[in-house]
């Protein structure tokens, strides 16, 4: 018997449909795992007491507070990032990041995404990516810093006591990241400062950035060099145009037991002044969910036969909760000198507090 015409062509456009349906699927996979889009962040939020006092020429009496603050061990951000598959070997690759304050709910007054907003390509030949991004000197600093390269680090608060520590992100900016060769990896990075003769800039040359990094890492061991230049906005027409320079070494060894770091930064720049400044740090896992942290930093800046001092160190631990989730506790000390000659006071703060970070 056969079938009757209305249901067959029912059958067909059912069929029809069907094959649609799984050529929609398809396509969407292959668009899935060609493109993919992570909304991605950190949260940190600690509690505690803080104590600050100046000491010698100009004294101010202790003052302690208690505190909820953001980004006390880790800085709080969320973020954007995504790759597309190009083919070819081929991707886009973008990152966008921005930094709030957990504690109040403000947002970053430099911007909204001034932690990180880049876009580039990359492939067999390396990454290329522009925008406000990182520096390589940067990226070196943070690898052999102690304590993580968290806020809580010691040489976050002593570092800089000369000439500042304008090292971390440049706008404007295009960098290159090599692959890696037998372990040794290399990046560059020119920012721009697109201000030739601006107003606060009378009469000079734009004032750019310049940083590099070579990497070597195999196993346990991780060492490299750094340098990182930024040309300083000249203000008196005529003038010497002045530049900061900044050249560091450090690396990092993992015993199993207990992993090592240290660092050392020597900053110049044209009116003759000199910053020597260092790290050294140790990590130690107790079992599987507990780090303890101990670093210390010590900055000495000159100029004219004139010495300024600070140092500082930091004890710290965490606990796993998940892979997502810790508790901290930590205790930081610093005692920074400032002033002239005959006339030098002494900052001194402390901070014991406790926290808990969650990434998602």
């Amino acid at each position: 018997m056969k079938e009757p015409l209305l249901v067959k062509t029912y059958r067909n456009i059912e069929m029809k449909k069907s094959l649609l349906t799984l050529a929609v699927l398809a396509a969407s996979s292959t668009a899935m795992a060609q493109s993919s889009v992570t909304l991605y962040g950190r949260l940190d939020a600690g509690f505690g007491r803080t104590t600050t006092e100046t000491t010698g020429a100009a004294p101010v009496a202790s003052k302690s507070q208690t505190v909820v603050n953001s980004s006390t061990f880790r800085t709080t951000y969320w973020g954007l990032k995504g790759t597309e598959d190009l083919g070819g070997g081929l991707k886009a690759n973008f990152n966008l990041m921005s930094a709030f304050a957990l504690d109040s709910g403000e947002g970053d007054t430099t911007g909204l995404f001034a932690r990180t907003a880049s876009v580039g390509l990359s492939g067999g030949f390396g990454n290329v990516m522009l925008g406000r991004q990182y520096t390589p000197y940067y990226d070196l600093f943070g690898a052999v810093e102690s304590i993580n390269n968290g806020n809580a680090s010691p040489s976050e608060k002593v570092y800089g006591l000369g000439i500042k520590q304008g090292i971390t992100r440049a706008s404007n900016s295009i960098r290159y990241t090599s692959p890696e060769f037998s372990g040794v990896s290399a990046s560059a990075l020119a920012g721009l400062g697109e201000n030739d003769q601006a107003t606060g800039n009378l009469g000079g040359s734009a004032t750019n950035t310049y940083s590099l990094n070579v990497i070597y890492k195999a196993g346990p061991i991780l060492v490299g060099y750094g340098y990182h230049e930024e040309k300083l906005a000249q203000n008196t027409v005529g003038a010497p145009q002045d530049k900061n320079n900044y050249n560091m070494i450090g690396g990092t060894y993992d015993f199993g037991m207990a992993k090592v770091n240290a660092g050392y930064q020597k900053v110049s720049n044209d009116t003759g002044r000199k910053d020597k400044e260092y790290n050294l740090g140790v990590t130690v896992p107790v079992g599987s969910a507990v780090k303890v942290y101990f670093g210390y930093a010590d900055s000495n800046t000159s100029a004219a036969g004139f010495d300024l001092n600070g140092s500082g160190y930091n004890l710290l631990a965490t606990y796993d909760l998940s892979k997502r989730t810790y508790l901290y506790t930590s205790y930081d000390r610093t005692s920074i000198e400032k002033g002239v000659v005959g006339a030098i006071s002494t900052d001194v703060a402390s901070r014991l507090i406790a926290g808990v970070v969650h990434l998602f």
